[in-house]
């Protein structure tokens, strides 16, 4: 483990002090040799119980204390040790409560990831981390003003890919990286139900969040139908790209770094059916619609390497590429680890965050059918303001996000 990648004890304890946070991490995250007693054990809040929920309270080591659901429907009333919420904000004023695993819809990720790392809570969140290139920068700052350990919640980045594509391209065993091909579903649409009545036990006005105001439907509500609205959701660029734009970035050892201009399908610069990428470092990104796998490749000058058939590549030699620490096999356990040694996991907020932002340029791009230029110091697309109208989002009170 690099220097780097670790949170200092002085600059976790300084800032920890400075926000009238404890001076000492609780006995029961330490951890020891691998055996957890039930005063070590690591106390999770899970935010929205619908359809993916949420691994990191089922890990060794760690258990449910609280579950919060805006629609108090979902709340399970059948273990009387876990308290249930219908805002989060109270579940995040336990003392006892460690971390907070977020699987709620795309729109409110980051404004919980802020809270909980403001209340002094080690944050586990869902692909994709933000709704807007603003966000991204956002929630980096907020874990970092915070010193929280926060992990975006992809396990296909390494679990998928990283075991055996990773340490072939790393090697150099296709050359040098000059395209990334990932395959994903599109970008999210316009859409409209009719408007129905609220259920008395939803709060509709927390579902809707910083979104603008969207009447109550069903089907608005329902995963795959609010993940491809416009208004909730980043489409499939934000759900599966999450996981092969992720993958595929970081099994060349650039999920670090960021786009730099961006052309949209069959302009000038870009032939093909999806938008392309051109990242700082002169690798292009493509973006294929289509199957998440069987699209998805990596080519580089000596060679492609398929996900789906490496062939007879290997690795040329041994690399050291970034895995889960101690050899832990999943995603859940790494942020464990991680919280219970300080140090940045696997998947950090920064990953997280970049990868992001090629879905939110993917979808700009698409809605405007024009090739961008962006900017990420001034945090704009050049000479374009109607495109850098989407670089944040309208947030509609009191939801805004502040740092």
């Amino acid at each position: 483990m690099t220097e780097k990648r670790r949170i200092s004890r002085r600059g976790f304890l300084g800032t920890a002090a400075a926000c009238t946070l404890p001076l000492f991490l609780p006995g029961r995250i330490l951890g020891k040799d691998g055996q957890f007693s039930p005063n070590e054990t690591i106390n999770v809040g899970l935010i929205g119980y619908g359809v993916r929920r949420s691994e990191v309270g089922f890990r060794p080591g760690a258990k449910f204390i609280a579950i919060c659901d805006c629609d108090t429907r979902r709340i399970p009333t059948d273990n009387p040790e876990i308290k249930g919420f219908q805002h989060y904000e109270e579940m995040l004023e336990m003392p006892e409560l460690d971390a907070v695993s977020i699987a709620a819809p795309d729109h409110w990720h980051t404004r919980m990831t802020i809270d909980a790392c403001k209340a002094g809570k080690d944050v586990y969140c869902e692909k994709p981390l933000t709704f807007s290139l603003m966000e991204s920068r956002q929630i980096v700052q907020a874990a970092r003003k915070y010193n929280r350990v926060v992990s975006s919640g992809s396990q296909r980045v390494m679990e998928d890919f990283g075991h055996f594509i990773a340490p072939i391209v790393m090697s150099g065993a296709i050359g040098d990286v000059t395209d990334i091909y990932a395959g994903c579903a599109g970008p999210p649409s316009e859409r409209t139900y009719d408007a129905e009545p609220v259920p008395a036990e939803l709060d509709w006005d927390r579902w809707l969040g910083q979104a603008p105001w969207f009447e109550y439907s069903k089907r608005a509500i329902q995963c795959m139908t609010w993940r491809f609205n416009t208004v909730f959701g980043t489409g499939g660029l934000g759900d599966w790209g999450g996981h092969t734009f992720g993958g595929a970035l970081y099994c060349c050892g650039m999920d670090h770094i960021a786009p730099k201009e961006v052309y949209a399908p069959h302009s000038e610069r870009n032939p093909e059916d999806g938008v392309v990428i051109l990242m700082e470092n002169g690798v292009k990104l493509h973006h294929v619609i289509g199957p998440a796998y069987e699209c998805t490749k990596i080519v580089g000058t000596q060679g492609t390497c398929n996900f789906t058939d490496i062939g007879n590549l290997r690795p040329l030699h041994a690399v050291n590429i970034r895995r889960y620490h101690a050899g832990l096999k999943t995603i859940g356990d790494d942020f464990l680890y991680c919280m219970r040694h300080r140090l940045r996991p696997f998947q950090d907020v920064f990953y997280g965050a970049n990868v992001a932002d090629y879905g939110h340029m993917c979808n700009i791009a698409y809605k405007y059918k024009r090739d961008l230029v962006w900017d990420k110091e001034k945090m704009e697309f050049v000479g374009d303001p109607e495109a850098t109208s989407m670089v944040t989002r309208v947030q509609r009170a009191p939801y805004t996000i502040e740092v």
